[in-house]
């Protein structure tokens, strides 16, 4: 008997110890740590909507921004008493026990807690005696709950003051100002009370090491001249914390949305964290700079407080940014009414949207009765259990931050019906290809829809509601461009021959598609007929699709623009031996390979000679040296030639023979000048004219008919961020005039040129600014110089500054840097050699200097860095690299440069 109290008094006494022995998050240096001194991601969500209702998450915003708005509309319709049991089911409902194991299951390992501080003491216009506090249970109660919540997931939470006495911004929505009242700036009364309310609180939670810290104040937005004014109350804040608590992080938010830290810095406290936040901004290291240098120049912590209302697009990119950065991150919200951009969305039904018409209007008939059955079914819709899931937004945060894998987002099986939206999850250009995947507005000035549908899933894919009555599942995707396409996993049950019946609907004559599986087609190209408009849907059929076991990603490619699509049924209509082995089409892979698409899987008794192929170059006969089938699709061949393909070249492809045999036995038909498709890039050969249009691959441009001189096409509706890449033969190192055709009716536009190198780095060669001209087609030339290196390399056009139409830009030589090469005083010998130099130099006077390495294509294959040195006498090695021609540079910061080139043989 006592032997089993004291074994259960230590396992009492041990699981104490077990909770009391998690240890708090620290600041140390520029890292939040934990109680091992490793450093800690915090990877949370906002329980925005919550404590602090905004109008937005409830469709209120046009006419009820602010929670005091929105409740005082609540009591006017359906009475104060109903109104506090709708807000008493409203807090009940909206975070759960299980809102914060699913969060744990998904992969965040913290929560930030919005509170409102009318949940924990009165406002001062109401308190009994002015200037004292009362102390009101409910936000407490609430708060223990999360933390309990978090503290069995080891789960950590951020305390978030989201709505201070008063209000502490213009911007009602977030902090519930009222504008007939004094503000928190306004009233020193309301800045007391914040004080002590955070006071009140860190002694609540002060030996509680799953609470992360106390983020004082969200997004204050106020004209506060210096920061001074929110630098006192910081600091009072922080100092009435540390008279009850010494250990809790101490998270701090700029002015103007948590943004603008002038006056909060230096630091004044030893376990501080700068806090900004980020929305709808380009997602490169530019973007953050500004906050890494203010923790580099302070040497604090940084914490994205908030981010979020995007697509999954840039959802992704910006939490590998933040993380490659060393910030953590909490996302905002968890839920709101019909979301997309969050985990969680609550379900809309058609009883509110009849309410929040009469709110807004005042048409229609809504009693009390009715207003208020309405109100408690949405409080009781934002139970998770009753929530709509979005796992393509938790999956873009968490898996496809570090993984370009793709999976299913629904089970797919053949024969069987696929719905259009239900495409792989994935990166775009992985799962899926749109032009528009994000919105970057705040940087770019140009609000873009990534999801122009608003509907279904938050990728660049556009979905919208589908009023068809066939094979649907209430959805379609539209706005449908050429280029585009998503990709679905499937199980094929059956091998065998299928019709793919498409319900399709389009008011023009511009839509073509095709089916490829694997990475090769398995269709022919499918050109789709107006069905009278986006909305009047038709079948459209393609017929003799072989489909096997072997094939497990489907590919729809949009040849076309302007059509939905809502479904494709797969119908099996016979044994793959119903139909022919036969040639689907061909595409040069590069200058000199090629694919053959064949419409069956091929057998792996395969002839070693390809004498029975012949391929055409110009009508040309061309030697083939090798073929083979690919590794992964046996319904592709590959072909070397001995020919280097040029861009303009017409290619063509002939096959008469017996050998090549598919697995179902049957035999590869002769087929006689089919047309290979010809992508190799366009190699454009300096000096000379660029054709805007004649890019090799681009992001967000489009394409008009010019009226400039010589007619044609010109680039067009470019956005800030967009790009085009071309490829560049220069074969005299130098400095060009480069000259650009451009028109814009009022706008300045930008570009940067840059070369990019295989690992698709790039280097800036300059960049370049264009006056409008009054009007889209009213054309100008600008004139200006850069210097190109020479060699084959890509070369990318960036758009800086929007908006402009361009239609050519051309090189003009103006000085050779060849002469200079071999008499520059930079030796290297032994050359011609065999990998392994040595470089040799003396500067005039003692400087840092730089060594170069580039292969002929400019790829930059090593690279030295010297310091304070005068002669250089340096060992090279190149053995690892193919033979040919290399170029040495060498430059220093007194602005010398030496260049050679050397032959490896």
């Amino acid at each position: 008997m006592k032997r089993s109290m004291i074994l259960s008094l230590l396992f009492i006494w041990g699981g104490i110890m077990y909770v009391n022995g998690q240890g708090f998050l620290k600041v140390q240096g520029q890292d939040i740590v934990d109680e091992n001194g490793e450093v800690f991601i915090l990877r949370g969500m906002g329980l925005g909507g919550w404590m602090v209702q905004e109008g937005y998450m409830l469709q209120t915003a046009d006419f009820a921004n602010p929670q005091h708005k929105i409740r005082a509309k609540i009591e006017e319709t359906i009475g104060a008493t109903a109104t506090q049991e709708f807000y008493e089911a409203w807090l009940t409902n909206h975070v759960q026990k299980i809102d914060i194991d699913s969060l744990k299951s998904w992969g965040f390992n913290s929560v930030r807690l919005p509170m409102h501080y009318n949940l924990y003491t009165l406002p001062i216009e109401d308190e009994p005696v002015q200037g004292q506090h009362t102390w009101l249970t409910k936000g407490f109660e609430l708060t223990d709950s999360v933390i309990s919540w978090c503290k069995q997931n080891e789960m950590y939470v951020v305390l978030d003051l989201h709505a201070a006495p008063g209000g502490q911004g213009y911007d009602a929505g977030i902090s519930d100002y009222d504008d007939t009242k004094p503000s928190l700036w306004e009233s020193k009364a309301n800045r007391d009370k914040m004080v002590a309310l955070w006071k009140r609180l860190a002694e609540r939670y002060k030996d509680e090491p799953w609470v992360a810290g106390y983020d004082l104040l969200n997004e204050p937005n106020w004209n506060l001249p210096g920061g001074t004014l929110l630098r006192q109350l910081y600091v009072e804040v922080t100092d009435s914390i540390r008279t009850v608590d010494a250990d809790h992080i101490i998270f701090i938010e700029g002015n103007w949305f948590a943004n603008d830290f002038t006056g909060l810095t230096p630091a004044w406290d030893n376990q501080m964290v700068y806090s900004p936040h980020k929305y709808w901004s380009l997602n490169d290291k530019g973007s953050i700079q500004w906050v890494l240098t203010i923790r580099n120049n302070f040497n604090r912590p940084l914490y994205l407080g908030e981010s979020g209302e995007n697509s999954n697009v840039w959802f992704r990119d910006a939490i590998r940014l933040l993380e490659d950065n060393n910030i953590g991150w909490a996302w905002w919200p968890m839920k709101k009414v019909e979301a997309i951009a969050g985990p969680l969305s609550a379900i809309k039904t058609p009883e509110y949207e009849t309410l929040l018409n009469f709110w807004r209007t005042g048409a229609g008939s809504v009693n009390a009765d009715f207003a208020k059955a309405t109100l408690m079914t949405m409080a009781d819709n934002f139970k998770m259990a009753n929530c709509v899931q979005q796992p393509d937004v938790r999956d873009a945060m968490f898996r496809q931050v570090y993984s370009e894998e793709t999976k299913p987002f629904k089970n797919h099986s053949i024969p069987g019906v696929i719905h259009a939206p239900d495409y792989n999850m994935g990166r775009n250009g992985f799962a899926y290809f749109d032009n528009d995947a994000a919105t970057y507005h705040v940087s770019t000035g140009n609000y873009t829809a990534w999801n122009r549908g608003w509907a279904y899933r938050n990728d660049g894919v556009d979905i919208e509601p589908c009023q068809d009555n066939v094979n649907t599942n209430g959805y379609n995707v539209g706005w449908i461009s050429e280029g585009e396409w998503m990709e679905y996993d499937v199980e094929i049950t059956t091998d065998g021959v299928y019709d793919v019946n498409f319900r399709m609907a389009t008011p023009a004559f511009e839509g073509a598609f095709h089916l490829q599986a694997d990475g090769g087609d398995i269709s022919d190209l499918k050109y789709i007929p107006s069905s009278g408009g986006y909305q009047t849907w038709q079948t459209v059929t393609i017929s003799n699709v072989v489909l096997t076991q072997e094939n497990q990603k489907l590919r729809f490619y949009s040849d076309g623009n302007e059509y939905n699509f809502n479904s494709m049924e797969f119908v099996r209509t016979g044994p793959t031996t119903d139909v022919p082995t036969e040639f689907l089409s061909a595409t040069t892979v590069n200058a000199r390979v090629i694919q053959l698409n064949i419409n069956k899987p091929l057998s792996t008794n395969l002839p070693t000679n390809p004498s029975d192929f012949e391929i055409f170059v110009n009508g040309v006969s061309k030697t083939i040296t090798q073929y083979e089938v690919d590794g992964d699709n046996n319904r592709i061949l590959y072909f070397t030639l001995d020919h280097k393909i040029d861009a303009r070249e017409v290619i063509r492809m002939s096959y008469s023979g017996s050998q090549i045999e598919a697995k179902d036995g049957t035999v590869l038909q002769d087929f006689t000048q089919e047309e290979v498709q010809n992508d190799v890039p366009i190699l454009h050969t300096v000096p000379g004219r660029v054709e805007a249009e004649e890019y090799f691959y681009q992001l967000g441009i489009d394409t008009e008919n010019t009226t400039d001189n010589g007619r044609g096409k010109n680039i067009g509706n470019l956005d800030q961020g967009d790009y085009l890449d071309y490829m560049l033969r220069v074969p005299t190192q130098g400095t060009y005039d480069i000259r650009f055709r451009t028109a814009a009716p009022s706008e300045q536009g930008e570009i940067k040129i840059l070369q990019i190198d295989r690992d698709g780095i790039g280097t800036l060669l300059g960049t370049y600014s264009f006056d409008p001209t009054g009007g889209w087609q009213t054309w100008t030339t600008t004139s200006s110089s850069i210097k190109l290196p020479h060699g084959e390399y890509q070369l990318r056009v960036e758009i800086s500054q929007a908006q402009f139409n361009m239609n050519w830009f051309e090189f003009s030589l103006v000085t050779s840097n060849d002469e200079l090469e071999d008499a520059s005083g930079l030796n290297v010998f032994p050359n011609p050699g065999k990998g392994l130099y040595v470089v040799e130099t003396e500067w005039d006077k003692i400087s840092d200097a730089r060594m170069v390495v580039y292969d002929m294509t400019g790829k930059k294959v090593l690279q030295r860095a010297f310091k304070d040195v005068r002669a250089i006498q340096e060992e090279i090695d190149l053995q690892n690299q193919p033979n040919g021609v290399y170029t040495v540079r060498l430059e220093n910061e007194a602005g010398q440069q030496m260049t050679t080139r050397i032959l490896k043989e």
